[in-house]
């Protein structure tokens, strides 16, 4: 079996790995579930931005990033936005959609992210193609 090297942590390896989902609302919602993940000594922690009340503001989204990343240390952090049609917090336009993953990846703050398989052939070849390009894996995600 192949296994992924993400920072410290090898996934595929050894027991299973634990990834905490960070689900608040706000800034301050999702700092203290930060908190709390490295404190259970999550292995992982995946952001569900989808969540996040002001996700589509690229700049505050990229400030929650940083934040996450000085709060995690070396916890691999995975950007998810899961959209409404898969079981998400919210509605997203694939351009957008496109758009958010590509500031995600090249803010560096993020080792891994989720592109949802059945957004579009173009957006997630776009999206794994600036994921690859910028260093970070890629999990391809379908939630039925």
């Amino acid at each position: 079996m192949n296994t992924v090297n993400v920072r410290k942590v090898e996934i595929g390896k050894g027991i299973p790995k634990i990834c905490v989902p960070l689900t608040g609302t706000t800034r301050e919602k999702i700092c203290q579930e930060a908190e709390d993940a490295k404190k259970a000594a999550a292995d992982l922690v995946e952001w569900r931005a989808d969540w996040y009340e002001d996700v589509l503001d690229f700049k505050k989204t990229e400030k929650m990033m940083e934040e996450l990343r000085e709060t995690l240390g070396d916890i691999p952090l995975l950007f998810t936005f899961r959209t409404l049609k898969e079981g998400g917090e919210k509605e997203i336009e694939k351009s957008v959609y496109v758009k958010l993953n590509e500031m995600a990846v090249k803010t560096g703050f993020a080792d891994l992210v989720d592109a949802e398989a059945f957004t579009g052939t173009d957006e997630v070849n776009t999206i794994v193609e600036t994921a690859h390009l910028y260093g970070v894996k890629v999990i391809a995600s379908n939630h039925d």
